[in-house]
């Protein structure tokens, strides 16, 4: 997988400060997969798999928000909610799917993302972004495109921290297993935010 992939542009201040005191770290997952929940069951395990198998040393809780209307200003809202309720000092925000089906206004969307940045920096708590993975041969593909470069152009300007889950998939996309069959980079989910999670945070 190239670098690019895997690395973010800031730190994880928060998340980085507990993995230095071998402190247990609350990570919260927002955002809905097909079936509806950010990350599937396989997937959340996986998740906490790959961290421990990075940081062995490290006590990861992964705490899920169950089913969510997959736009933006939604999740905000459940994402101010749970942060009173768990507080996480990491969340994992699955984000941009939704609102490219359902045609959100990309300056809308843009402000959404921007606020919860805001109002997450101001409580002291990491943000990793995911965008949208890349599917082929779909008619709503340029959707999924358009929302992709609106988070592009937020996590510039906040300095906000992207898993490019489109690019990864694009890339692998094109790429094939040793049958010869593309590869599906959505599978690769897990371990390409656990690489990054770690490479950020012991940096």
């Amino acid at each position: 997988m190239p670098e690019i992939f895997l690395a973010f542009d800031s730190d994880l201040t928060r998340t980085e400060r507990l993995v230095d005191r071998s402190a247990p770290v609350r990570i919260l997952l927002i955002g809905p997969q097909p079936d509806r929940q950010a990350f599937s069951d396989r997937k959340r395990t996986k998740l906490e798999v790959e961290l421990n198998r990075r940081l062995p040393d490290i006590a990861f809780t992964i705490l899920d928000e169950g089913a969510a209307p997959g736009l933006a200003r939604d999740d905000f809202g459940r994402i101010r909610g749970a942060v009173e309720r768990l507080s996480p000092d990491l969340i994992i925000w699955q984000v941009g799917a939704g609102d490219a089906l359902a045609a959100t206004d990309p300056d809308d969307f843009a402000r959404t993302l921007e606020q919860a940045a805001d109002w997450l920096r101001g409580r002291d708590i990491d943000l990793v972004l995911i965008d949208p993975p890349f599917v082929a041969n779909v008619s709503h593909e340029h959707l999924y495109g358009r929302i992709v470069k609106q988070i592009d152009a937020v996590s510039d300007r906040e300095r906000m921290n992207v898993v490019q889950q489109y690019g990864a998939t694009n890339y692998l996309s094109s790429a094939k297993d040793p049958a010869g069959a593309p590869k599906d980079g959505r599978t690769c989910l897990p371990e390409l935010v656990a690489e990054a999670i770690v490479r950020a945070a012991t940096r």
